[in-house]
């Protein structure tokens, strides 16, 4: 009788155990990651006072959740590259509540590396081309889920005089 309970016991949290292994892919599918667009930079530091250390500033993000749940984000990492150099980066560690299907705007820090940026510079005016590479992750406590971490990059190009061209400084 005693094995017979054990083996029982055993059963019911192998059964446990494939259910919630089984759901969390469905329960995936049900989640729909927010979008996120940047609208606004500001200068959170004076740079006349350190002109050569790292320059910070304040990144102000739109963040949408499409889904019909409130959203906790508990990290925000992210850099930014020129080239070949890493020119800006931040780590935002605060939990943020971005509210179900709204908008919600959120302030992370962003940190700017002066050398780094004007080493970025003469390789574009040297090539006459940008190519540069925005990376980071959100790291968000969904309901039942638990943490989901949301990789994002976005990477191209831009030919500088083109973008001169554009802003009107008659560059031909």
């Amino acid at each position: 009788m005693r094995i017979a309970k054990r083996f029982l016991l055993l059963i019911v949290l192998l059964a446990a155990s494939l259910a919630a292994t089984s759901c969390r892919p469905l329960l995936k599918e049900v989640f729909k990651p927010p979008k996120v667009r940047v609208t606004d930079v500001l200068l959170a530091s004076n740079p006349v006072n350190d002109p050569n250390g790292p320059w910070a500033f304040t990144l102000t993000l739109e963040v949408d959740n499409p889904n019909g749940y409130p959203l906790n984000v508990t990290h925000v990492a992210y850099s930014a590259v020129i080239g070949r150099d890493t020119i800006a980066e931040g780590d935002h560690r605060e939990d943020i509540r971005i509210e179900a299907s709204r908008t919600t705007t959120v302030k992370v820090p962003l940190t700017l590396y002066p050398d780094a940026f004007r080493e970025a510079l003469r390789q574009v005016l040297q090539a006459r081309r940008l190519d540069y590479e925005f990376n980071g992750s959100v790291s968000l406590q969904a309901p039942v889920v638990g943490v989901v971490r949301i990789p994002f990059s976005k990477t191209g190009n831009v030919d500088a005089f083109d973008l001169l061209k554009k802003k009107g400084l008659g560059f031909n």
